[in-house]
């Protein structure tokens, strides 16, 4: 049996909720140093530490939101991510190492509810998610790029500068094409990236021609309805009109 738990309980920002935010922020910017920079053996000692230290707050995290959900099975439809967010980027989880970048989603999640406290129309919660959305998939295809491509023979994605380059120019569908996936594997991400990257920016483009033709129509429309109303009025001053003409024959 499910426990039915107070809607406000589960939007509600507390301090724990801060905390969450501000180790989520670091932890993402771990990774993002992991990946792209060549760590001293002691500063990677005290990443990691601190990394770990880190994966304990997001495990907490998992359980104190699902008790907010009543300990409902409907959590764990995005809860996952949460648990794969509380994966250490140590040598002993090196096989789920692409499972580290679900950081950024935890924090770009918590980051939604700050956001919901201070925006108000739909339409700046579609357009302001847009860009998260692209962040997430920029930083993960990079991360799993250089999974498959940086030990592949004639790969030209060898670095973690080559891995962001290539998804960048891929996911804002430029492609200048100096760097390119040579693996199955890698292909495959690629071709996922093309089509996001289309469906991010032609929804975009959607969005931003809507906002503004959209009022223009509605203004349109606001004038024809005045127009219909004001035609409704005379006919009924002339229907009222024959009445009485008929009433006085």
């Amino acid at each position: 049996m499910e426990v039915e738990i107070d809607p406000e309980l589960r939007e509600r920002l507390n301090t724990w909720d801060w905390l969450v935010l501000v180790v989520a922020l670091v932890s993402m910017i771990f990774v993002i140093l992991e990946t792209f920079l060549t760590i001293p053996p002691a500063t990677l000692g005290i990443m990691i530490t601190a990394d770990r230290a880190a994966c304990g707050v997001f495990f907490a995290d998992m359980i104190i939101r699902w008790r907010r959900e009543g300990w409902s099975r409907r959590y764990w439809r995005l809860g996952w991510l949460d648990l794969l967010a509380s994966i250490p980027f140590d040598a002993a989880f090196r096989t789920f190492q692409a499972f580290r970048i679900y950081r950024v989603i935890r924090f770009l999640r918590t980051l939604y509810k700050l956001r919901e406290l201070t925006t108000g129309t739909s339409f700046n919660e579609k357009l302001l998610a847009m860009p998260g959305v692209a962040l997430v998939m920029v930083l993960f295809s990079t991360n799993l790029m250089l999974e498959f491509e940086a030990g592949a023979p004639g790969a030209t994605i060898r670095t973690g500068g080559d891995a962001l380059w290539w998804a960048l120019t891929t996911v804002t569908t430029v492609g200048y094409g100096d760097t390119y996936p040579v693996t199955g594997a890698g292909r495959a991400i690629a071709a996922v990236m093309m089509l996001v990257g289309i469906a991010l920016f032609g929804s975009m483009s959607a969005l931003i021609t809507s906002r503004l033709i959209l009022p223009r129509e509605a203004r349109d429309h606001a004038d024809e309805k005045g127009e219909i109303s004001k035609l409704r009025e005379e006919i009924r001053g002339l229907r009222e009109e024959l009445s009485r003409r008929d009433r006085r024959d």
